[in-house]
C-alpha cells in the first residue's frame, strides 16, 4: 500500500520510463533517504553558524566569515580528490557504496564537534575551535557525499527517471527542511537555558540538538551504500582505465554543458544563500522589533507553512520537466523567485510580522523545480562526456559541481558577515538599531537575489541538452557499447 500511494503521489513515474530503464521502488526510496544528509550534515550548520556564535558567543561575524571561506578553500582540495577516488575505486561492492557507509557514519559522528566550544574562551581561541572541528567534520562529509552525489548520476540512462529519482530525494529533504526551520526556535527553548530567568541560550540549545543531527545522520546516511545498485559498474566502468585527478579535472571544466549547469545553480543559490543568514536579522530587528523568539518562531512556522505546498509541488514540478521540459521549468524558477523577492518590500511590515510569510509562499514551492532537475541534468552532463571522452567521471563532475556549490553557499555565509558589518549592524544596539541600518538590510535581503535571478535566465536560455539531444547521444553511446 505504501509503495502504490508513493509513486502515485511523486507522479507519473510508470507512463513514461520504460521497464528496462527503471530503477526499482526500494532502491529508490533508500537513496532518496539519504538525502536528507545534506541537510543535517550542511544547511543546518550554515544556516545556523552565525546567529549561535555571533549572538550566543559574540563571534565577529565578519571571523564567521574567514571561517566559512577557509572550510571552502580545504573543499577545493577534498572534493576533488575524494570524486577521483571514488571514481577509481575497484571494489566487490562497486565504486560508491563503500565510501558512502564509511563516510555516512564519520560525519554523524564528528558533525556536533563544531557546536561544542568551551565556555570562556578567548574569540582567538572560539576562531581556532571552529576552523579545525569543521575542516575534520567536512572531511568526513566529503567522503560521503562524492560518492552518493556521484551514484545517481549512473542509476540510469533514462532522460526523465533521474528526474524522478531526484523527485524521491526531495520528498524526504522536505521533511529536514521542516526540521531546519525550527532549530533556532528550538535552541531558544527554555529548556535549554541556563539562567534563572530562562532566557534563550542558542549555544546550549544547539549544543544539544547537534547531537541527535549527528544521529539521524548515520542512521540515514549509511542507507544508499547498502541498498543501491551501481547500473554500470560489473560490464563496464569495473574495466575501464583509471583516470588521473589532473587531467580529469582539466576535462571537466572544458565540458561546456556542465559549466551551463553549475552557472545556472549558481546564480540562483549564489543570491539567496547570500542574504540567507540576513533573513534571520531582518526578521528579528527590522520586523519583530529585536524579539529574537518571535522571529525564531515565525521562522519556524513559515518552514511548517511551506511544508504541505513543497511536497504538492515535487510531483507538479516533475510532471512540468517531463512534460515541458527542464529548461520552462527553470524559467518558471527564476520569475517566481524575482517577483516574490520584489514583494518583500509590500509584506515584510513591524506593522504585521506574520505577512512575511506571504513571499516564502511565492517563492518556496517553486523552488523546488530546480533542485529536481539539477541532478537529472548533471547525468545527462555525463552522459555527453562519455559520448566525447569514451569514460564514465561521475565522481570528477560531482566533486567539481560540489564544490563550486558549497563555495557559493561559503562565499555566500561569509560575505554575508561582511555585508551585515556593512549594512551598520551592531549586536550591542540589540532592538535600537538605527533606521537606515534597517532599511539597509531590506534592500540587500530582497534586491540581491533579484539581481542574480535575471542571470540565472541568461544562463538557462543557453543550455542544450534537450530531452532530443540526449535521445540522440544514447543511441550513440549504445551502439558504441553493442547494446544495439
Amino acid at each position: 500500500m505504501y509503495k502504490q500511494v508513493l509513486n502515485k503521489f511523486l507522479g507519473r513515474f510508470k507512463t513514461r520510463v520504460p521497464e528496462k530503464d527503471r530503477v526499482p521502488f526500494w532502491q529508490k526510496v533508500a537513496y532518496g533517504l539519504g538525502g536528507p544528509v545534506e541537510g543535517t550534515s550542511n544547511w543546518i550548520p550554515m544556516q545556523n553558524l552565525t546567529p549561535v556564535y555571533n549572538i550566543g558567543l559574540g563571534l565577529n561575524p565578519a571571523l564567521l566569515s574567514i571561517i566559512a571561506m577557509l572550510w571552502r578553500a580545504w573543499d577545493a582540495f577534498s572534493d576533488p580528490i575524494m570524486g577521483n577516488v571514488s571514481d577509481n575505486a575497484r571494489t566487490r561492492w562497486g565504486r560508491r557504496r563503500p565510501f558512502i557507509v564509511v563516510g555516512g557514519i564519520l560525519a554523524g559522528m564528528t558533525a556536533p564537534l563544531m557546536w561544542w566550544a568551551p565556555w570562556g574562551m578567548s574569540e582567538a581561541a572560539t576562531f581556532l575551535w571552529l576552523l579545525l572541528t569543521g575542516i575534520l567534520f567536512y572531511s568526513c562529509f566529503t567522503i560521503w557525499s562524492m560518492p552518493y552525489y556521484s551514484l545517481h548520476l549512473e542509476m540510469t540512462p533514462d532522460y526523465d527517471e533521474r528526474t524522478n529519482i531526484t523527485a524521491y530525494r526531495a520528498f524526504s529533504q522536505q521533511i529536514v527542511s521542516l526540521l531546519a526551520g525550527w532549530i533556532l526556535a528550538g535552541a531558544s527553548l527554555t529548556f535549554f537555558s541556563t539562567t534563572p530567568d530562562g532566557s534563550p541560550n542558542l549555544v546550549n540549545g544547539m549544543r544539544y540538538i547537534s547531537i541527535g543531527l549527528g544521529i539521524v545522520t548515520i542512521c540515514l546516511g549509511v542507507l544508499p551504500g547498502i541498498f543501491v545498485k551501481e547500473r554500470y559498474y560489473e560490464k563496464e566502468t569495473s574495466k575501464q582505465a583509471k583516470q588521473k585527478l589532473i587531467p580529469s579535472l582539466k576535462q571537466t571544466l572544458k565540458t561546456r554543458p556542465f559549466l551551463l549547469v553549475v552557472a545556472i545553480v549558481f546564480t540562483k543559490t549564489f543570491g539567496f544563500s547570500l542574504v540567507g543568514t540576513l533573513g534571520f536579522y531582518v526578521n528579528a530587528y527590522y520586523v519583530c522589533k529585536g524579539d529574537v523568539q518571535l522571529a525564531a518562531t515565525i521562522n519556524g512556522v513559515k518552514t511548517t507553512l511551506l511544508f504541505a505546498p513543497n511536497l504538492v509541488a515535487i510531483p507538479v514540478c516533475t510532471w512540468l520537466a517531463s512534460r515541458y521540459g527542464k529548461k520552462l521549468l527553470l524559467y518558471l524558477v527564476a520569475i517566481t523567485g524575482i517577483v516574490g523577492n520584489l514583494s518583500i518590500f509590500v509584506f515584510y511590515t513591524p506593522d504585521n510580522p506574520w505577512l512575511q510569510l506571504i513571499p516564502a509562499l511565492m517563492i518556496g514551492p517553486l523552488s523546488m523545480g530546480m533542485w529536481l532537475v539539477v541532478p537529472a541534468m548533471l547525468a545527462d552532463v555525463s552522459d555527453y562526456d562519455e559520448l566525447v571522452t569514451g569514460v564514465r567521471r561521475e565522481g570528477s563532475f560531482s566533486a567539481v559541481f560540489s564544490w563550486t556549490n558549497k563555495v557559493s553557499h561559503t562565499l555566500t555565509s561569509g560575505l554575508s558577515g561582511f555585508i551585515l558589518v556593512w549594512t551598520g549592524f551592531n549586536i550591542n544596539f540589540g532592538s535600537e538599531q538605527p533606521e537606515h541600518v534597517l532599511r539597509n538590510l531590506e534592500l540587500c535581503y530582497s534586491l540581491i537575489p533579484v539581481t542574480l535571478l535575471i542571470l540565472n535566465l541568461v544562463c538557462v536560455s543557453c543550455y542544450g541538452l534537450s530531452r532530443k539531444r540526449m535521445a540522440e547521444i544514447r543511441t550513440e553511446l549504445e551502439a558504441r557499447r553493442g547494446i544495439i
